[in-house]
């Protein structure tokens, strides 16, 4: 999908969306944000067909990052759209995903949704935010083919780090707690191992 059809949808959004600043739209592979940049991103599903083997696969981990400004009644908006590369071909080059145009709806609209809440505090819309399916997606996510992964940007990354930070806390207090149960018991409390219990029996109320 050329820059052109992205353009056209995000201009036709706005204007659904009672928007009337005049916002900018355009596709930059190697933009960097700057200070008084607000940033969102999402993954949609789309292909892609190796230009070396013929390959062809599918993704719903295909990330698109979304760079927006406004100053002075004039808005901007950047969108970078992550490629793959063919685990196949071992010099492969980075293709660029074939979105559907329904998808392109899809992710527009929930842009468009951000900017009206972000920059004009208006109520968030509701509707169908899951993307259409173009094709069958074989195996987990490819991170070592993922361009936006290769970049830290990929939120499938973040979600593996948190999950792996989660089950070591699940371990650690896992850990805690059978210890603690290991300890022997006096008077209904739980003492270290290493102290020896006393003889004593008197008990103090």
């Amino acid at each position: 999908m050329d820059e052109d059809t992205w353009k056209e949808i995000f201009e036709n959004e706005m204007q659904d969306g009672g928007i009337l600043d005049l916002w900018d739209f355009s596709v930059d592979e190697n933009f960097q944000a700057q200070k008084g940049w607000l940033q969102y991103s999402l993954c949609c599903f789309a292909r892609f067909n190796c230009s070396i083997c013929g390959r062809n696969w599918a993704s719903s981990k295909v990330h698109l990052l979304f760079h927006m400004k406004l100053k002075m009644s004039i808005g901007q908006v950047k969108m970078q759209i992550f490629r793959q590369k063919c685990k196949v071909c071992s010099y492969g080059e980075y293709e660029e995903p074939i979105i559907l145009e329904e998808n392109a709806d899809i992710a527009i609209k929930c842009l468009v949704n951000r900017i009206c809440q972000k920059f004009y505090k208006m109520p968030i819309e509701d509707f169908p935010k899951t993307f259409v399916k173009d094709g069958f997606q074989n195996g987990p996510h490819d991170r070592n083919n993922c361009e936006a992964c290769s970049r830290g940007i990929c939120n499938y990354v973040k979600i593996q780090e948190n999950k792996a930070k989660q089950q070591a806390f699940r371990n650690r207090e896992a850990s805690r707690y059978s210890r603690q149960s290991e300890r022997p018991l006096i008077n209904n409390r739980s003492v270290p191992q290493h102290e020896p219990q006393s003889n004593c029996c008197c008990i103090i109320l």
